[in-house]
């Protein structure tokens, strides 16, 4: 068995570098999930050469998602972000790459560092939205749902009970 510290290809300082905080699985707000517009969702790898995967025509919600990809697991991923776009999914993607590129310096320290911090294992999950005045919508009620731990704005009432219940 190998310690994950003594491996060679371990760069971070820390195990607590991989860490992710404040992951919340809360089944009641997963039963609370109600949308009434049906998503179909779409999953590309988050890399460079996927970029003309990613469709420059549509817009709506998006979220990563890391996926381990050990011993060819089915069912083992986390997400870890969700987001939404009026420009096209292929636009935002190319942000990402370059707030990746920029690393800790880059606009959002949370979402770099996420994208630092867990690169060759994050697919970009997109699901069109035709109606832009949905789309906020949408957004809201899967971060209500899933309570992505690499999200820092939360929907306001949500926003006000976390600080509460985690103490921030």
């Amino acid at each position: 068995m190998h310690d994950i510290f003594t491996l060679a290809s371990y760069e971070p300082k820390t195990f607590a570098d991989f860490r992710v905080h404040h992951m919340v699985l809360y089944p009641r707000a997963w039963e609370s999930y109600s949308f009434p517009l049906k998503l179909a969702w779409g999953v590309v790898p988050f890399r460079a050469d996927h970029i003309n995967d990613v469709p420059d025509n549509q817009k709506g919600v998006y979220s990563f998602v890391v996926e381990p990809g050990i011993a060819d697991h089915p069912k083992c991923a986390y997400l870890l972000y969700i987001g939404q776009t009026t420009r096209s999914f292929r636009v935002r993607f190319q942000e990402y790459l370059r707030d990746e590129a920029a690393g800790i310096d880059g606009r959002r320290a949370h979402v770099s560092g996420m994208l630092c911090k867990w690169k060759g294992y994050l697919s970009f999950c997109f699901a069109h939205v035709d109606d832009d005045s949905d789309i906020e919508a949408v957004e809201d009620a899967l971060l209500s749902a899933y309570l992505p731990p690499a999200n820092i704005e939360l929907p306001g009432k949500l926003r006000q009970k976390m600080q509460f219940v985690m103490g921030v």
